[in-house]
């Protein structure tokens, strides 16, 4: 299934154990097509931590990683 606006990097999320392919520039608009809270989300590229607001290119594989705090 894939979402978003034309003319940015297609790109896949995946989430859980769920992958998604959609047209996004950043972490930041991927977060927002998918309806996921920014600050709830750790983002990863190869296993590493990217800012929000990192470009990213056609064919980037991206993973939302749930975070939780409490006290």
């Amino acid at each position: 299934m894939r979402f978003g606006v034309k003319g940015n990097a297609m790109i896949t999320v995946m989430i859980d154990k769920e992958s998604r392919e959609i047209e996004a520039s950043s972490p930041m608009e991927a977060l927002e097509i998918l309806c996921l809270r920014p600050d709830s989300y750790l983002i990863l590229r190869d296993n590493m931590p990217i800012p929000i607001d990192e470009p990213l290119g056609d064919g980037d594989v991206i993973r939302a990683v749930r975070v939780a705090s409490g006290g």
